[in-house]
């Protein structure tokens, strides 16, 4: 499970912070979590929309710190990779927000994102059907690794009682 923090709505702006956690079925694994330098998301080319960088500054103090300092984005996207399960499918609070994002930004430091376009997963859909399992939130909202081990615990939730239902048991 992937989540980012940007600093704008549309592909190509700076990426704030960047939050991801393994899971499956049976709950959460390995967790990544970094902060990204601002000025090294304008050196790549990243941009900071005002209206959004405003929205943000309007927030509590225990999400605004990602506001400054960080690590240099390629540093950041490199240990990601590396980090990142191989063959692994992504998800995301939508891919078409988050995915896109980082795919611009490996692109930005010449590099490319560790999954396949054919791998990525949409929780959005997932809570949309009524077996979804209600979780609650713990930690921050707009902390990225927070929200990626809220999504994946929804996740692997609905997941094991769809297997359950099923009838469906590990061997």
């Amino acid at each position: 499970m992937v989540d980012i923090e940007t600093l704008g709505l549309e592909p190509g702006s700076a990426i704030l912070s960047l939050g991801a956690v393994t899971f499956s079925e049976n709950g959460l694994g390995d967790e990544f979590y970094r902060v990204i330098s601002l000025e090294s998301c304008q050196e790549a080319g990243l941009k900071i929309d005002a209206d959004t960088l405003e929205w943000w500054l309007s927030q509590d103090d225990a999400v605004t710190g990602i506001l400054t300092g960080g690590d240099p984005l390629d540093d950041v996207l490199r240990a990601f990779h590396s980090w990142f399960p191989t063959d692994a499918e992504v998800w995301a609070n939508s891919p078409s927000f988050d995915c896109e994002h980082l795919e611009t930004a490996f692109s930005a430091v010449g590099m490319t994102e560790p999954w396949q376009f054919r791998d990525e997963r949409d929780v959005r859909t997932l809570r949309s059907l009524p077996c979804a399992a209600e979780v609650e939130m713990d930690g921050d909202e707009h902390d990225a690794l927070d929200d990626a081990k809220y999504q994946a615990r929804i996740v692997s939730e609905t997941l094991r009682s769809l297997h359950t239902d099923a009838g469906v048991t590990e061997g």
